[in-house]
């Protein structure tokens, strides 16, 4: 028999899940964040520019969107993101924008102007720069994580060598590459 306060515990985990999915999404796992290696000569000027999303772990902010860009462009002082996708229902534009700085190499802090008070932390987990790159964050909340994770690729259609190469990057850092969904890139409207 549960006391008391372990079933309050347990009542405020499932409600804190129910919440966080709810309002973020994402994947939830019992631990504290793992603390995979980055790139550590990332390279801004070589990474800016236009990438698809090729496959995430689900994410409520991209839900009911498909055929998402980021778009990466230096400014005097940051990193500018513009994320774009479209309804799958009404094929109307959604436009999210934010910027990002490099906290440290492979390692930058984004917000949103959405969420301007909010930085989440945007690992370059990998990237060849030309193909793909693998995006990896976490956010501890006491005894769970809350993870998301993206494969982006310069090409809208990659070759499956490509992301075979990206899922491995993945692999390699111990991070869960099953929940990954393919965001569809196909009959995309015109930009």
């Amino acid at each position: 028999m549960f006391s008391n306060c372990a079933k309050c515990w347990m009542l405020f985990l499932v409600a804190m899940q129910w919440y966080e999915t709810a309002v973020n999404g994402q994947v939830f796992e019992l631990g504290a964040c793992q603390d995979p290696t980055v790139v550590s000569d990332f390279a801004v000027d070589r990474y800016v520019g236009k990438w698809f999303n090729n496959r995430n772990y689900f994410a409520i902010f991209q839900a009911k969107l498909d055929c998402i860009t980021a778009v990466y462009a230096k400014t005097a002082s940051s990193i500018s993101v513009t994320n774009e996708g479209f309804n799958i229902l009404t094929r109307q534009r959604s436009t999210t924008v934010g910027s990002a700085t490099v906290i440290e190499p492979g390692k930058l802090g984004v917000s949103f102007s959405d969420t301007p008070a909010t930085t989440a932390n945007y690992w370059v987990l990998g990237t060849d720069y030309d193909n793909y790159a693998v995006v990896w964050s976490c956010t501890g909340l006491g005894p769970i994580r809350l993870s998301f994770a993206w494969i982006l690729t310069r090409d809208q259609e990659p070759a499956s060598t490509v992301i075979d190469e990206a899922l491995a990057v993945f692999n390699a850092k111990g991070i869960n590459t099953a929940p990954l969904k393919v965001t569809n890139q196909k009959n995309c409207p015109a930009p």
